[in-house]
């Protein structure tokens, strides 16, 4: 532990053992995510990933660089599934980022995902949509739709999909999302 940092504050505010104690409790999911965080760069460090940036994103945690390609990375320190907790929303902003996204899980050790392979089925498939529809595919997006389990599970996330509606330019997309709103 920094304990220079801790007497910093210490002498800068007065502040007693009690009231240190009271906010380190207080702050210890902070300083474990923010060092697992730090843990994280190293890692990726060591899988020689260059340019590694925190950035705090509702997609990602870290940006980096590797072999020439952009990399999102979200950082997991649980031990729960995951991407149990990534929403609809977070599934579509993910398709929109101009890279690779990976999951990096650090408990109980270090393992680095392709997030996309590690989504639930249906998650995978609404990936797999709004992907195609960001980026203008309409051939495979109608080739894609055509297939009914892939429509079932598209259409049962109707909701996101009306949400990020305004933000395709592409009239051809739309009409071939229109059918399943």
């Amino acid at each position: 532990m920094h304990v220079n940092s801790l007497e910093d504050l210490i002498n800068k505010y007065g502040f007693t053992d009690e009231e240190i104690n009271f906010a380190l409790e207080r702050a210890k999911g902070i300083i474990f995510g923010f060092a697992m965080e730090y843990r994280a760069r190293k890692v990726l460090e060591n899988y020689n990933f260059t340019n590694i940036k925190s950035v705090n994103l509702p997609t990602h945690d870290i940006e980096a660089e590797k072999d020439g390609e952009k990399y999102y990375i979200e950082v997991k320190a649980s031990k729960k599934s995951p991407t149990k907790e990534y929403s609809a929303y977070k599934i579509a902003m993910i398709a929109q980022l101009h890279g690779i996204h990976l999951t990096l899980v650090m408990l109980p050790s270090p393992r680095l995902y392709l997030t996309e392979e590690i989504l639930s089925e249906p998650k995978k498939v609404l990936f797999e949509f709004f992907k195609m529809l960001f980026n203008n595919e309409n051939d495979k997006l109608k080739e894609f739709l055509a297939n009914d389990k892939n429509r079932k599970i598209v259409e049962s996330y109707n909701k996101v999909i009306t949400h990020y509606f305004p933000e395709i330019k592409d009239l051809t997309s739309l009409e071939i999302i229109r059918p399943i709103l």
